[in-house]
């Protein structure tokens, strides 16, 4: 499993960092997500050779955000 940390700074509200923690969820290979609205923080721990880090940052922004790595 590999651990990844990305900054969301354009959320809305706290549903809308709920939206991406659930869609993020649902992703094959993604094994656990924390996403906390107050400072931005998105972690995901995934399995690499399933998804990688391109295609978690394609999820986030598909729901209207900008990931950026921490």
């Amino acid at each position: 499993m590999t651990q990844i940390e990305y900054r969301v700074t354009d959320f809305d509200c706290p549903t809308c960092a709920s939206n991406v923690e659930r869609t993020l969820a649902k992703t094959e290979g993604v094994d656990r997500v924390e996403v906390h609205y107050t400072t931005g923080r998105v972690e995901v721990e995934y399995d690499e050779t399933v998804v990688d880090d391109a295609d978690l940052e394609r999820t986030i922004a598909k729901q209207g955000y900008t990931p950026r790595l921490r």
